[in-house]
This record gives structure tokens, sequence and C-alpha cells, in this order.
């Protein structure tokens, strides 16, 4: 897991977020895996919570939507990124395409393209906003028992991740984003503990309210680099609930100073 964080650190591009920079204005774009729970709203009540402040933020989600399809036919999706001046831009491509981008040539270039084509729509209108790409997350262990699972995402949730990890991370480095925030590596850790808490919802996909809150806590670790987790709001999640979670997203390390 060292070597996973010492690739993600690699791959940043930008200094650390002061509190003089904390951003005003922040767009998620992405689809069911951001708008489930809301994770959008989730990730401000964190702030609020911490005291980070409480800046503006929107989102576009239609559900099962690709970064090329953000592009091509998702106009609210490119007028949300025209009205411009946002601080931070988040982009999350369909939950399966940057697996499968491993092993389909058109897939990879589907998403690379619209990863690029997003990228320079943003910077078109808003020059100085830092760019996000969410890696999200491998299906559940028991997605992968079902007759009908899909093994083009990866023969289990190990492979799939890694795919994931791999492929953001390339749409990162050609697009030259801020960073990637790694929440499925993140989930992959919770995996790997003695008693995993649930979090994926009975489809083995979406995430229940305890996985956004997980995801939530990562893109504050990455975005506004806390020295320390201590989030009072935990929503639906119990105490022992959140205050395992954000045990685990502290394990993202903060950037060099």
């Amino acid at each position: 897991m060292r070597r996973r964080w010492f690739l993600w650190l690699a791959l940043v591009g930008a200094l650390v977020t002061s509190a003089a920079e904390a951003p005003k204005r922040i767009l998620f774009i992405g689809n069911s895996y951001t708008g489930v729970n809301q994770l959008p709203a989730v990730f401000g009540e964190i702030l609020k919570s911490a005291g980070a402040g409480a800046p503006v933020i929107r989102a576009c989600t239609p559900g099962g939507q690709t970064l090329l399809q953000h592009c091509t036919v998702q106009p609210k999706s490119l007028a949300a990124i025209d009205e411009g001046a946002w601080d931070v831009v988040v982009l999350q491509g369909q939950s399966q395409e940057a697996a499968v981008a491993e092993v389909n040539e058109r897939v990879r270039a589907d998403f690379l393209a619209g990863a690029q084509q997003l990228c320079a729509r943003v910077r078109a209108k808003s020059p100085q906003a830092r760019i996000y790409f969410y890696e999200t997350w491998a299906r559940h262990p028991d997605f992968w028992k079902a007759k009908d699972f899909n093994p083009g995402v990866g023969q289990d949730p190990q492979e799939m991740q890694a795919r994931l990890r791999k492929w953001y991370a390339e749409a990162a480095k050609l697009c030259q984003a801020t960073a990637v925030v790694p929440a499925g590596d993140v989930w992959e850790l919770n995996d790997r503990e003695p008693t995993p808490l649930r979090l994926h919802q009975k489809d083995n996909s979406h995430p229940e309210f305890v996985g956004t809150y997980l995801n939530a806590l990562v893109f504050y670790r990455v975005i506004y680099q806390p020295k320390d987790l201590n989030v009072a709001y935990r929503g639906k999640a119990t105490a022992a609930e959140a205050a395992r979670l954000q045990g685990l997203a502290a394990r993202v390390p903060l950037l060099p100073r």
C-alpha cells in the first residue's frame, strides 16, 4: 500500500491548499456514485463540522454516464462547467470504464478522451481551477459469485481496484490534473480489516451511507489537507463507524510541503 500512496503523491501537480486558498466554489461532475446519498452534500456537512468553511457546492450526476458522455450528451454538465469561476472541479467516470480500459482499447480511448475534453473545458472557463479525478472502488466480492458478472472488470476485487487505480492515475497524468482522490484505495484498506464494514449496497456496487461518508472524508483529506480528521458530523453512521472511517481516511498521506 505504501507504494500505491507513493504513486498517488507522484502524480500531484499542485501545492497543498492553505487556509487562505480554501475553495469557494466546488463542482462535481459524475453519476450515481457521486449522487447516491448526495456525496457533495455530505462533503459540505463535513466541511462545516470541521470549521473548514461553507463553499458553494454544485453537482451534475446523471446515472451511468461516462466522462465522454458528459461532453457529448449531457448539456447540463457542460453548462455547469461553463458557469466558470470554479475553484475545484471533481471528475468521476462510469463505475466500470476505468477497469474495462485495461482490456478494451475503445473504452480506454473514450475514457482518456473524455478526461481530456472535460479538463480542457474546465480550464477554458475556470483557468485557476484545481481538477481532481475521483477514483472509485471495486465491486463487492459477492459480485464475482454471480453467474452474470462482467469478467471485463477483472477477476476479483483486487484486480478491479488495481485497474481503477492505474487508469485514473493515467487520466490525471495525461491531463495534468491536481490529484487523484483515492477513495477506492481507502475502500480496499477497509476490506483488509479483520472485520470490514459493509460499504456496498446489496447491489454490490453503489455505496451505503457509510461508503459515501468515507468518500467525503477522503475528499476532505485530499483537497483541504487537514492534519487531523476530528469531524463531529457523522450523518447516519454510528459513532463507532464514524471513528473507524475517519481513521481509514486519515491514512491517506498529506502532500509534502
